[in-house]
């Protein structure tokens, strides 16, 4: 039997609400056994009511196998099933556009894997996806068990992330070489720490830095962080760097001297044209002799 028209409200897992909620069956379609077994399986087309997420759900009623539990009223085995797969309590991270390529990759296999229940192939992914983040960091080792200590020593994570990492290390291998199928509960725990992973390497720093006026660390930052101020001076301003950067000097103050030398090296090798050197001297009443900058 088919049938295209609104049919009752069904109770059903929703991979947006991430939990069980009302769904208007939009069609549905049912096969029904015969006198050799008997048994309903309804295939529907379904639309939660909350969020509006259209999705498929498959339920198979088992009459062979019922029994009475009343004078009245039998209990009849029913399966269900629904695609997309709910993961219960996660939810997708927010700016997962940001994270590369490589990693998001193994990451999304890895909850799909757990989304199936195929639990060896999820711990297996969960200890896959740190390696990658690892290859994309370009943090290198003999072992894993280096690559994660060099994550927090290089200062990509916290000394406490990095040995929760080497639990998720620990339940990877015996996932791939003992054929140890992690429980719900490790699962459940281990994705909890590879999503503050990935939200640390990639997500936070890319919003905080589009938000907050975060510490620039790195030279290829410090230069995007110059070169659109240059635009501010006129040809032939020879000034030092803190008068270029203005107020956002604040951000390089620890390592503006670091940065200030490779730029100067920059210069001297045509890398950075944007700028030349000019003289050594006091500006604005500084205690000491500046290098200054000559605006072409």
């Amino acid at each position: 039997m088919s049938s295209t028209s609104k049919q009752d409200i069904v109770r059903s897992q929703c991979a947006s609400c991430q939990q069980g909620t009302k769904h208007e069956v939009r069609c549905i379609h049912e096969i029904k056994g015969d006198e050799d077994y008997s048994f309903l399986a309804q295939y529907m087309v379904v639309e939660c009511r909350g969020c509006g997420k259209v999705s498929f759900r498959y339920h198979h009623h088992d009459y062979e196998q019922a029994f009475p539990i009343s004078d009245d009223e039998w209990d009849v085995p029913q399966e269900v099933e629904t695609y997309p797969k709910v993961l219960l309590s996660h939810r997708e991270l927010d700016g997962i556009h940001r994270v590369p390529e490589l990693v998001s990759t193994v990451y999304e296999e890895t909850l799909t894997a757990i989304r199936e229940g195929a639990g060896i192939l999820a711990g297996m992914g969960l200890r896959g996806t740190i390696e990658a983040i690892c290859n994309e960091q370009h943090i290198t080792g003999r072992t894993l068990e280096t690559r994660i200590s060099k994550l927090a020593t290089q200062g990509l994570i916290s000394q406490k992330d990095s040995e929760r990492l080497h639990a998720i290390r620990f339940l990877g291998n015996d996932a791939a070489h003992e054929i140890t199928k992690p429980t719900k509960k490790q699962i459940a725990a281990a994705l909890k720490i590879i999503d503050h992973l990935i939200v640390s390497v990639y997500i936070l720093g890319a919003e905080a830095d589009k938000a907050l006026d975060t510490v620039v660390s790195e030279y290829e930052k410090f230069l995007e962080l110059l070169e659109p101020k240059l635009k501010k001076f006129k040809s032939g301003d020879e000034l030092p760097l803190a008068k270029f950067l203005e107020r956002d000097v604040r951000r390089v103050q620890g390592g503006l001297s670091a940065f200030e030398t490779q730029l100067v090296a920059d210069i001297d090798a045509a890398k950075f044209t944007k700028l030349a050197t000019g003289k050594m001297d006091n500006y604005g009443g500084s205690p000491t002799k500046l290098q200054h900058f000559i605006l072409p």
